[in-house]
Order: structure tokens, then sequence, then C-alpha cells
């Protein structure tokens, strides 16, 4: 009797855990397939929260909670090169700003994403692409840093052939 009530309980666990490992299949093929930018008012949007990580002089992890956000209105670009450089633009942004504060990304930097911000956010990236170029705002405690890249002078370089 002890050994089916234990033989009972195994299964039972192995059967949750396998309903569990499915079921986080499925959220991963349903959040791969979700819509990250928006098309709202003739504008482009997109907002990510995560957590990124740098380590500092001695190796050790710090983690910080980031809110990247990121608008272009629909008729100076396409729908693809708005995520390429946002996604650009905002890892050399946070990987930059580590290495103004004494810290390293790691070399595959990525941002680990959440559906909701954590508490507090440490880093903002506001990102607005217009005609005349990109502006960006990266916000922190104490303080914030502004930019304005132009399109052909600073993101393009004009090749002669």
């Amino acid at each position: 009797m002890k050994k089916l009530l234990i033989f009972s309980l195994a299964t039972l666990v192995l059967i949750t855990a396998a309903m569990n490992a499915y079921g986080q299949q499925r959220d991963i093929k349903a959040i791969l397939k979700r819509d990250i930018v928006k098309t709202e008012n003739g504008m482009y949007s997109i907002q990510e929260y995560g957590t990124a990580t740098a380590f500092d002089k001695e190796f050790n992890t710090r983690e910080f909670q980031v809110s990247v956000n990121a608008k272009a209105p629909v008729s100076i670009l396409s729908k693809d090169n708005f995520i390429r450089f946002y996604g650009a633009l905002s890892t050399s942004i946070f990987t930059t700003y580590f290495s103004q504060e004494g810290l390293k990304a790691p070399d595959d930097f990525n941002i680990l994403l959440k559906d909701k911000p954590g508490e507090p956010v440490d880093l903002t990236v506001e990102i607005v692409m217009s005609e005349s170029g990109i502006d960006y705002t990266i916000s922190f405690h104490g303080g914030r840093s502004q930019m304005h890249l132009h399109w052909l002078t600073q993101l393009y370089q004009e090749v002669e052939r």
C-alpha cells in the first residue's frame, strides 16, 4: 500500500510537471507571435519593460529594471526599419550608459522582457524618430541625458563607388 501511494504521488508530480512544461511552450509561441509594434494615429509605437544586467569591476552582477519607449510617424519609415532602429539604438544606449557608469554589459547584451515594469524602474529610454533624425533620452536616478542623431550624417555613411 505504501509503495502504491508513493508511486501515485510520483506519477502525479510528473504529470503536473509535464503539463506545466507544455503550457510554457504554448505561452512562448503566443509571445513570439504577438505584435510588439502598435500603429495608431499615423504613428508606430513600442513599449517594453524588462531587466538588464551589467557587471562591475569585480564581476559582480548588477540588475537594472528598464523601460524602453519608441515612436515614429509611419510616413517617414517602414515598420521594419522602425524595429531595426529601435533595437539597435536601445541596445547601444544601455551599453553606453553602463560603460559611462564604469560597468560592463555582457557581449551578448539583451533585456529579459517582462509584461509589467519592475519596481522601481532604474533606467528609462525614450526614442522619438522624426524627419530630421532621432532624439533619445535616457533617464536614471539623479539625472537624464539627451542626444539628437541626424539620419544621413550620423546614421548612414555615404560611400563613394
